[in-house]
């Protein structure tokens, strides 16, 4: 059985991975675990980079006060950031969840379905229809 990303194979059954607890960390402070994923989260007076992994302590990104992290132009002007998955929300200043499954209807290959996940989506079989291997192809079989 082949598995989606942020799952692995144990004993035939997909099973979800905690990236935060892999001995390689993932974010550079602190680690949120997320069904089929992860998301960083930065220390006080710290603000989560662009990349979505780094903590940088930056004072006129601080005083924005955004949730995930901050980016200041050439002209001088500073707005806040999300990392992929999320958008910025009315306050300019806090990120929501991008709903993948709402926005493309053929994110999923054909016999699955798309479940939004925070930051991310994952496709899963129709009612009816197994995840299966068929010549090293992963597929929903029915």
């Amino acid at each position: 059985t082949s598995c989606c990303l942020g799952w692995r194979n144990v004993n035939g059954i997909c099973q979800h991975v905690n990236e935060c607890g892999l001995l390689e960390r993932p974010c550079s402070q602190r680690c949120m675990n997320t069904h089929g994923s992860y998301r960083c989260y930065c220390e006080p007076g710290y603000t989560l980079s662009a990349d979505g992994y780094t903590c940088t302590k930056e004072a006129t990104c601080f005083s924005l006060r955004c949730q995930f992290g901050c980016q200041k132009e050439r002209e001088g002007e500073v707005h806040c950031l999300c990392p992929p998955g999320l958008h910025l929300a009315a306050d300019n200043r806090t990120c929501e969840d991008v709903d993948e499954c709402q926005q493309d209807a053929d994110v999923c290959p054909p016999r699955r379905m798309c479940r939004n996940t925070f930051g991310s989506f994952i496709c899963i079989c129709q009612d009816g229809f197994v995840m299966g291997t068929l010549r090293g192809t992963v597929s929903c079989r029915g």
